[in-house]
């Protein structure tokens, strides 16, 4: 069933079925455990996942049937936004449920802030067990990503193996985690993300024939496997043809099907464990890609659509099964909402309750920002000493309300879509709707200026892990 767009939230979509199926429901009493009603909770990135790249959202080829089977038994959040084009300030939003600003978690401090309270650390201090697994090399140990997990497993140390067998590894690190906390009574809590369609893409050949659209010469596909980041296609200096964007597609696709099937092998865990029905099973994505859009590969950078619209679908006790959602949301109302699931208090740094139906519960706009891009800026000035790295050195940010989208740029201009009539956002009205963009630029200068620092002033950290620098090198972040 598809619900229409309507002024509720996240919170007000998902958490009035879990509290009522976790606060003594009768037909939930059969699958919770005697020690603990409350659910556990999976959390599930697909790190560079655009949402259109699924089946379940609109992908016309078969690429994700295990995705699109927990969606069909769950909700589909058919217009989800993050918080930002890339991983660590987007990941600080999902899993503190504040927006990067708030959370002191920015492309200028490169860091989660200790005074910021987590997920992992409320559902902790109320008798949660909690583990997390990672790929990307920015959620380390270093950067603030392991508070409140009592195991945090760094997989994107595993080196000497090819990435595929890496991402397969940490899925089984997953599942043993699982089997022995299922043995518990205490509910937990995972969070497992899972890094395979970040650049390079490098699918097996079995992967790439089972989507690709036509036979590709093998030197064509050795060339766009070599592509490491965006950084030089966005300088110039790597030129590509309409071919090269569609083989990145099917190549970036290749990897899509990859990891549903790593969806599927944790989802089998939670129906072979026995804990599927009193489980919370969130699969989402940090950010998107773009894959010729706009001219553009990567994802750094970007507000358009394939670079900030993500998957959400949600399955667990008293989620309906089938629905979909078509109001926007956003990544900073999973927190509260899977706080709310498991009855745990969800709290501002004042002590304050947030759990009151405000903003930013109650939503009529979603947004995303990126502070100045200052990775990007020094690796640009090593790399490509000859391009005006200053051409990029801009602050962004994006608001959607209704179905008009404002992208702001620092010192540069607006751009203003009407996704209802350019889902591809092909046309910018800022000249011939200038009222509206107006509107538009004056809600989110109100809500730049409505940011509440909770950590204040957070300085960056350069990082001193030198294998966690050097595969942020190897997947182009950092200089």
């Amino acid at each position: 069933m598809i619900r229409a767009a309507r002024p509720r939230a996240l919170r007000t979509a998902i958490i009035l079925c879990l509290a009522a199926a976790t606060g003594g429901c009768g037909d939930v009493s059969d699958v919770a455990s005697p020690a603990d009603a409350r659910p556990n909770v999976v959390v599930i990135v697909l790190d560079t996942v655009r949402a259109d790249a699924l089946s379940c959202y609109g992908n016309t080829e078969p690429l994700t049937p295990h995705v699109d089977a927990v969606a069909r038994d769950g909700t589909r959040y058919a217009t989800t936004y993050a918080t930002c084009f890339w991983t660590l300030p987007s990941h600080a939003s999902l899993l503190t449920g504040l927006y990067p600003s708030e959370a002191g978690a920015t492309s200028e401090t490169n860091h989660l802030p200790e005074a910021v309270e987590t997920l992992a650390e409320r559902l902790r201090r109320d008798g949660y067990a909690t583990g997390a697994v990672v790929r990307n090399p920015w959620l380390s140990v270093e950067r603030g990503f392991a508070q409140g997990f009592d195991v945090f497993v760094e997989a994107w140390r595993t080196t000497e193996v090819p990435e595929i067998e890496a991402e397969h590894a940490a899925v089984g690190a997953a599942v043993e985690w699982m089997a022995e906390r299922a043995r518990e009574p205490a509910p937990f809590f995972l969070f497992v993300n899972l890094n395979l369609a970040h650049l390079p893409y490098t699918p097996s050949d079995e992967a790439l024939q089972h989507v690709a659209t036509r036979e590709w010469p093998p030197d064509h596909v050795e060339r766009m496997r070599g592509i490491e980041s965006g950084w030089g296609h966005l300088t110039g200096r790597l030129e590509l043809q309409a071919s090269d964007y569609e083989l990145l597609r099917e190549l970036y696709h290749a990897e899509v099907w990859l990891l549903d099937a790593m969806v599927g092998e944790l989802d089998r865990a939670l129906h072979e464990l026995g804990v599927a029905d009193r489980t919370v099973l969130v699969v989402t994505s940090d950010h998107g890609e773009n894959l010729g859009e706009h001219g553009r590969i990567d994802h750094v950078l970007s507000m358009y659509e394939p670079t900030v619209r993500v998957p959400l679908v949600i399955r667990g006790p008293g989620i309906p099964a089938g629905d979909v959602v078509t109001e926007p949301v956003s990544l900073v109302d999973v927190t509260p909402a899977l706080l709310a699931a498991c009855s745990v208090p969800d709290r501002d740094a004042s002590g304050a309750s947030r759990s009151n139906g405000a903003s930013p519960f109650t939503r009529d706009a979603v947004y995303a920002e990126n502070r100045r891009p200052v990775n990007g800026v020094r690796l640009l000035e090593r790399w490509f000493p000859d391009f005006d790295a200053s051409s990029i050195d801009h602050p962004m940010r994006m608001v959607r309300s209704g179905s008009d989208k404002l992208i702001w740029t620092a010192d540069v201009g607006t751009e203003l879509y009407d996704l209802d009539t350019d889902p591809g956002e092909s046309l910018d009205l800022s000249g011939r709707r200038s009222d509206r963009r107006d509107d538009l630029l004056a809600i989110l200068r109100q809500w730049a200026l409505g940011q509440r620092p909770v950590a204040g002033q957070v300085p960056e950290v350069a990082g001193r892990d030198r294998e966690n620098l050097e595969r942020l090198r190897r997947l182009g972040y950092v200089e």
